[in-house]
């Protein structure tokens, strides 16, 4: 049986597959990870080192850490993933971790600080997902936004927003729902569909 059928067919043993390949690839980080949890340790504030484009947009970086779950029901990549969420300081919301991209640390450097900072977690940084410019809610500002995939490989017992931050493993759909970022809702349905291309194309090489 060949075809997207064929592919489902197969999918339980393919996401099996890919768990131990994932477990197999060891994390790359910018740094070691004793020193970039040291390094947001306390959290930078101000903006003095902060980045801007030509157009005056405050430049933000972050990751849509996520995971596979192995699991004999799922029946589509979306559904074998999980990404981990945070709440929103305003409490309106779930949303993936971002910040300001600093002069002194490269896009990846700032993605992973900002996701250590927020969700306390690390792993393996992937390619940038895409560009979005869009408007601050609280500041009526325009920001332009990059995000990265992170396939998450630790989970920190402590980090440095951990008493402000809740953070929560949902389902691909629930985040879909519960996100009030569009932009964001985009580039989950970018990692979404990059991950199931990737699928696909494993399942077709078997």
């Amino acid at each position: 049986m060949g075809g997207i059928s064929g592919f489902l067919m197969k999918f339980p043993s393919l996401i099996h597959f890919l768990l131990s390949l994932l477990e197999k690839i060891p994390a790359r980080l910018p740094m070691p990870i004793e020193k970039l949890v040291s390094r947001v340790s306390y959290p930078r504030t101000g903006r003095h080192l902060q980045r801007y484009n030509n157009r005056g947009f405050r430049l933000v970086v972050g990751c849509i850490p996520y995971r596979y779950r192995e699991s004999e029901d799922c029946k589509s990549i979306e559904e074998a993933i999980e990404v981990l969420v945070i709440n929103a300081q305003n409490g309106k919301g779930i949303l993936f971790p971002k910040g300001g991209w600093e002069k002194d640390e490269s896009m990846e450097e700032a993605a992973i600080r900002e996701t250590v900072e927020e969700a306390g977690v690390v792993g393996v940084i992937e390619c940038k997902l895409g560009k979005w410019c869009y408007k601050s809610k609280r500041q009526s500002i325009y920001h332009e936004g990059h995000m990265f995939g992170l396939l998450v490989k630790q989970e920190l017992d402590g980090w440095p927003e951990k008493n402000i931050r809740k953070r929560e493993w949902v389902t691909v759909s629930k985040a879909r729902e519960e996100c009030p970022h569009l932009w964001m809702i985009e580039a989950l349905e970018e990692l979404v569909w990059r991950q199931t291309q990737a699928g696909a194309a494993q399942g077709g090489s078997k």
